[in-house]
């Protein structure tokens, strides 16, 4: 059962919760999930590792924190990254994984944007480099790829993830970044689709 997907009513018996605690949390991306066929589904063993890490969570929930940003298309890195600015973070973006993990070298980051499908070394290879360097690092994962895809069934078995459409909101960002920054300047609600 570690590796295997695990349904709400046995994440909510797991953790003794109400079954609709645990869709808030996980609408909220406060725990790791994913949606296979429209249905919520968790992996055994990333609930364990989100347990495991949410005692220190608060020690560097109220710290000074950055985002790094990971994505190939130029129009989509600066679309996220003036969202994350808008939200009064600083934020860092890079085109590929040897940039990632160079800036992950030079500086201390809390969240990582990462794009699924990066040229050259690969997204997955990425995310496990970054996590090497900093075991309290926030992944989200910026795809259109879900379910069976290969790629990104290994990015959610490397690491605990939250997952936004490629096509994302400034609001579906924002959410993110509420959970883990306390210092977050709220925008405008309405704003526009990045």
């Amino acid at each position: 059962m570690e590796n295997s997907l695990i349904t709400v009513k046995e994440v909510a018996e797991y953790l003794k919760l109400k079954e609709q605690t645990v869709y808030l949390l996980a609408r909220q991306n406060k725990i790791p999930s994913l949606k296979v066929g429209g249905s919520l589904r968790f992996k055994k063993s990333q609930i364990d590792g989100w347990l495991l890490a949410e005692p220190n969570r608060s020690s560097w929930k109220n710290g000074p924190g950055k985002v790094l940003i990971v994505e190939d298309e130029k129009a989509a890195r600066e679309s996220l990254q003036g969202i994350v600015q808008l939200h009064g973070i600083s934020a860092v973006a890079v085109p590929d994984g040897p940039g990632a993990l160079d800036a992950a070298r030079r500086e201390s980051f809390r969240m990582v944007f990462l794009d699924l499908n990066l040229p050259g070394m690969d997204s997955v290879e990425t995310l496990r480099e970054l996590r090497r360097l900093d075991r309290k690092l926030v992944f989200v994962v910026v795809t259109d790829l879900a379910g069976e895809n290969p790629l990104f069934q290994s990015a959610v078995e490397s690491a605990p993830v939250s997952v936004v459409p490629k096509e994302f909101t400034s609001q579906q960002i924002g959410d993110i970044l509420e959970l883990h920054f306390d210092e977050l300047i709220r925008s405008n609600p309405t704003s526009p689709q990045a």
